[in-house]
């Protein structure tokens, strides 16, 4: 069953989810995401809403191999990315892959979401850290490729969506040290990396933490801070 198929029969069976990255009417635009405005809260708060169903509850997945260490199942084209260290920083990080897979990050995150705008991505790389999947595409990516993108970020509380044009394909999946680069969405490796790494993926460093209340409001303000 293709992609858009199964993503059919979840809308007609789920209907929309409410991913937490709704914003209230007092936003901070943020032109350096690397500070926290005076009176925030920390961006490593412990109090974290209950967040959707994840991609693997939601879907029927083919089981994952026993044979494979740690969680992880052998998903062909995926490759591994040495990951040097988690470390916060201020400014901008010289990264190894486009888009970025991990590494050292901005102190907040990446609100998950679908989003029109690129975003900064030290506040993406911190997003994969709480176990969210950033998927990039390129002009080259079909209209209804990205509806099923945006319909499916508002299903999965850690599901990233961006355009990036330093890619060579129309889609690339990026988690924690692992990324996976497909001409489309319907290629069942598309799924199978989601059901995979998302939220609670096995590379992850700190699985299932918030990719909400942070930077962004989907899909044209990456740099909004939700108050």
């Amino acid at each position: 069953m293709s992609a858009v198929l199964l993503l059919g029969a979840v809308l007609a069976s789920c209907g929309s989810s409410d991913s937490g990255s709704d914003a209230g009417d007092d936003v901070i635009t943020a032109t350096d995401a690397t500070e926290s405005p005076e009176g925030s809260a920390s961006p490593d708060s412990p109090a974290v809403p209950a967040s959707p169903t994840s991609m693997a509850e939601q879907l029927d997945f083919e089981a994952m191999s026993d044979e494979m260490p740690e969680g992880e199942t052998d998903i062909e084209g995926v490759i591994a990315i040495a990951i040097e260290n988690a470390d916060h920083v201020d400014g901008d990080v010289e990264y190894s892959t486009s888009p970025p897979a991990g590494g050292p990050h901005s102190g907040w995150w990446q609100n998950c979401g679908f989003y029109t705008e690129p975003l900064r991505e030290e506040l993406a790389v911190h997003s994969l850290e709480h176990g969210a999947v950033w998927v990039t595409y390129t002009d080259d990516a079909p209209a209804d490729e990205l509806d099923y993108l945006e319909r499916l970020a508002g299903l999965n509380s850690h599901l990233l969506v961006s355009p990036y044009s330093q890619q060579d394909t129309a889609i690339v999946l990026s988690a924690w040290g692992r990324q996976l680069a497909l001409d489309s969405t319907s290629d069942p490796r598309f799924l199978r990396f989601l059901e995979t790494y998302l939220r609670d993926g096995p590379t992850a460093p700190e699985p299932g933490a918030a990719c909400f209340g942070a930077f962004g409001l989907a899909p044209d303000k990456p740099l909004a801070l939700m108050a």
